[in-house]
């Protein structure tokens, strides 16, 4: 009878170990796969939410100018699609230079505390400007924009309805784009308000409404948001994309008399954002991007948090500014 040997305490032991180091690698397979599931699917989120949110913003945007008194956007034009200048913009003018002078606001807009400088438009390097930023090397941008209402039922940024009433009225909606507190983190959003310009002028308000405040939230976690304007020069045929203070200067001034800037024909809108789940530490995690033409870095305290970030941007061409170089 034949004898069967079975196996030995050492290849009992062997066999343990290479099926151990089998397992092991499988599951070091495993977690690696699904750490780099997770950080895709984040990426993945992250271009999904930052898309929807710019195109949110954009579909706002190109309403912007919407019946101006000229189809062309620049620093002096009345009702301009793109909002930086008012009556505090000059060191002072008469009720005469009144009549001969403009601004993107009507004079009769004379609140302190809805029309002041830091209400506007405004951008990193500007005087007084604290945008907010989680980055080292520049101050997020402030975008503000207004357009005629004409549909009943419209909605503004914030929510509110617009009425016919309104409308009668030669209503003019402001829309502020900025970054705020949010939590722990920053989120960009937006200000809403309203001024009537078919009134007596006696009715005519001096505020505008609603504006000013905490805004509602259109994206969470965004660590920057900076803007391009888009410019045209007005007597050469040079296009050119410039920040906010190349374009204004260092406080938005206006002088008496003197002609207006080149004509905005666009914008270029950048966020940098955050996702929601922090990275593994054995994971790299860039903390350094290019936002349009900003090389930027993140502080501190946001780069001890180990999250991954994407740079998403938008080019915006402002339809209702392309009117002919005839008008300027």
């Amino acid at each position: 009878m034949k004898k069967q040997a079975g196996m030995t305490l050492i290849e009992l032991m062997v066999t343990l170990v290479l099926g151990l180091i089998i397992i092991a690698a499988g599951f070091q397979l495993f977690v690696s796969g699904s750490i780099n599931y997770n950080l895709q699917k984040t990426l993945s989120e992250l271009q999904d939410n930052g898309n929807f949110g710019l195109n949110y913003i954009t579909k706002d945007i190109r309403m912007a100018n919407l019946d101006a008194n000229l189809a062309i956007i620049n620093d002096r034009n009345l009702y301009s699609g793109i909002v930086l200048t008012g009556l505090k913009s000059y060191s002072s003018l008469s009720e005469d230079d009144q009549k001969t002078q403009s601004a993107n606001l009507p004079f009769h807009l004379t609140d302190e505390n809805t029309t002041k400088i830091t209400l506007l438009t405004q951008g990193d390097s500007q005087t007084s400007w604290l945008g907010l930023s989680n980055i080292k090397e520049y101050k997020s941008d402030q975008l503000v924009i207004q357009y005629k209402a004409v549909i009943e039922g419209a909605l503004d940024c914030e929510g509110r309805g617009i009425t016919q009433d309104e409308i009668d009225k030669g209503v003019f909606i402001v829309q502020r784009y900025f970054l705020r507190k949010d939590g722990d983190d920053l989120a960009l959003v937006c200000d809403a308000g309203r001024y009537e310009t078919l009134l007596a002028t006696a009715d005519l308000p001096t505020a505008i409404s609603n504006y000013g405040g905490n805004g509602e939230v259109i994206m969470r976690r965004v660590d920057h948001f900076h803007i391009l304007l888009g410019i045209k020069d007005n007597i050469k045929d040079e296009f050119k994309y410039v920040s906010i203070k190349d374009y204004m200067g260092a406080t938005n001034t206006l002088v008496k008399d003197a002609n207006p800037r080149a004509r905005i024909m666009s914008l270029q809108l950048g966020i940098l954002m955050r996702g929601v789940e922090t990275v593994p530490n054995n994971q790299n995690v860039p903390d350094a991007f290019q936002i349009l033409d900003q090389k930027v870095s993140l502080k501190d305290d946001a780069k001890a948090n180990r999250y991954v970030r994407e740079v998403i941007t938008q080019t915006v061409a402002l339809r209702n500014g392309y009117g002919l170089m005839e008008s300027l």
